[in-house]
């Protein structure tokens, strides 16, 4: 005859049963709560993906005069400004999109969503290294750059390519740039010591999150001094 014990629970089979489910019990609520945190991180960086950064990058073009004297240079135009500002100029301005080297398979496929348009005479697609700009010098008066300057590897070479889009940026041009907070900071010292004036590095909030808060997209903002040559 089985004997009961004090608690009810039996035999001792019957305590490693309970001992098991107990332990394969708080296995489940670790997995869950982990996968519930990968599933928010998803989400919060589907919305950056999809909705956020389009949204962002519509504030921070509102607030730039686009005019038929417009000449932009977007570096890395895989995402991002690039079909706003195709979409957003009038007859007469221009928008230059650049491929980073390394996706140039990708330009025709940006080029054919405007080819049967009324706009594909405004934008050009072109393939080139961020760090030696093929323009000459003051050509544009607007250039954009959307989570694209930071794969510029090592810090040098993100450091010449943005001496190439001062080069390349005429005086009185105005810089819009959306990174990581990371290297928005390393923007604004480069910025600062070439003489840029105006600089402002502002959040995003949850619209350009990637994946939560511990990683925050921040947008940089400047303008180039209209006075002589400037100093690194």
């Amino acid at each position: 005859m089985q004997v009961s014990r004090e608690w009810g629970l039996g035999d001792g089979r019957q305590v490693v049963g309970w001992f098991l489910a107990g332990v394969v019990g708080f296995g489940a609520w670790v997995v869950f709560r982990q996968v519930g945190w990968l599933l928010v991180s998803g989400a919060i960086w589907l919305h950056k993906a999809w909705l956020g950064r389009k949204r962002l990058w519509h504030q921070l073009l509102a607030t730039v005069p686009l005019n038929d004297q417009t000449r932009a240079l977007d570096l890395g135009c895989m995402s991002g400004p690039f079909h706003q500002l195709a979409e957003r100029l009038p007859v007469g301005g221009q928008v230059t999109g650049v491929v980073p080297v390394d996706f140039a398979a990708r330009c025709p496929a940006l080029m054919s969503r405007w080819q049967a348009t009324d706009r594909a005479d405004r934008i050009t697609v072109q393939a080139a290294d961020l760090r030696d700009l093929p323009w000459r010098p003051n050509q544009f008066n607007l250039v954009v750059s959307s989570l694209a300057l930071h794969r510029v590897q090592p810090r040098a070479g993100r450091l010449q390519a943005l001496q190439e889009l001062n080069r390349v940026l005429a005086p009185g041009g105005r810089v819009l740039i959306m990174d990581w907070g990371f290297a928005c900071a390393e923007y604004r010292e480069a910025l600062q010591r070439l003489g840029y004036q105006d600089i402002q590095v502002t959040g995003t909030g949850y619209h350009g999150w990637w994946g939560g808060p511990w990683l925050p997209t921040l947008t940089l903002t400047a303008v180039k001094p209209h006075e002589g040559t400037l100093v690194s």
